[in-house]
């Protein structure tokens, strides 16, 4: 894999995340979101494994520490965005969560003494205005004590990121991707049953179509395939790009969610003018930041002509 494939397939996996969000709209409320954080991560890592068990074999105590590490960071995300959501919406939650990236670039610039250079500075900057005008953020909305677990979430997604860039240099990102959902799924059952045993929630389990149709798309695309490209792809791209990359996701579930409403009954996106000038200016900021995307385009204009 080089740069431009890397590149490539980070769009691909943000591609599959934005059709999740359709499942995610549908699923049904009855279950707990650490329910379901455990049964996706448990079914994706038996598939997965089924592939890559003399892998998964091959993990040392540094790999299990990483693997802990890295999972730690999503459970936290995890629970940071649900208590932001809780009280200001997922809107709202959105807008903020989105930001993470500018934590990637402070994280960079503090621990590894990277500064960000001048295309990225000018990705960032048409990127967040792009974000601000497709969101159509209340501002004053913000001044919100539950903005600040978001601002938490915010946080550790981008540790995450840094994590799995610095961990992928030197360890097997097979052992990383399998490990990940293991403790991801053992953290969700945990928090599963301290929900259960302090909040008053259920261990019930929806038995819809429709519930597990989500459970194995969200198993293989998001914690199975999405792992393992992300894994790989970040040995060749930057934290910094790979947010960059990932914040075009809220522009694919813009111009597919007319497609996906009817499917899962879910309310399309209102496409409005705004939105779309918007989706053109971080689009833009994604080609400042991350040039091979110029090059990807050069290439498909000569073999056209």
């Amino acid at each position: 894999m080089n740069k431009l494939e890397a590149n490539i397939s980070l769009l691909a996996i943000t591609f599959f995340s934005a059709i999740h969000f359709a499942f995610l709209n549908g699923d049904p409320e009855s279950i707990s979101a650490f329910g379901y954080l455990a049964i996706t991560n448990l079914v994706g890592f038996l598939i997965s494994v089924a592939f890559f068990y003399t892998e998964f074999l091959r993990i040392d105590m540094r790999q299990i520490k990483q693997c802990l590490i890295i999972s730690l960071e999503l459970i936290i995300y995890n629970i940071a965005l649900s208590a932001g959501i809780a009280g200001i919406g997922a809107s709202m939650a959105a807008a903020v969560d989105v930001v993470y990236f500018v934590f990637i670039a402070v994280i960079i610039a503090v621990v590894f003494k990277q500064l960000p250079d001048r295309g990225q500075i000018s990705g960032i900057i048409l990127i967040a205005s792009g974000l601000i005008m497709m969101m159509d953020i209340d501002f004053f909305a913000l001044w919100n004590k539950h903005v600040i677990y978001v601002i938490i979430s915010d946080l550790a997604f981008a540790s995450y990121i840094v994590s799995i860039w610095h961990y992928s240099k030197s360890s097997n990102p097979a052992i990383l991707a399998l490990g990940q959902m293991f403790f991801c799924c053992v953290g969700g059952f945990i928090m599963w049953a301290i929900e259960v045993q302090f909040l008053g929630g259920s261990f019930n389990i929806p038995v819809t179509k429709y519930f597990w149709e989500s459970v194995l798309y969200t198993a293989f695309f998001i914690r199975a395939l999405y792992g393992f490209v992300q894994v790989y792809a970040q040995r060749y791209v930057s934290p910094l790009n790979v947010a960059m990359i990932f914040s075009s996701e809220i522009v694919m579930t813009l111009f597919i969610s007319p497609l996906l409403a009817s499917r899962f009954g879910v309310e399309a996106e209102e496409i409005t003018f705004v939105k779309v000038v918007g989706s053109v200016v971080l689009i833009f900021g994604l080609l400042m930041v991350e040039p091979e995307f110029i090059k990807l385009v050069r290439r498909i204009r000569n073999v056209r002509n």
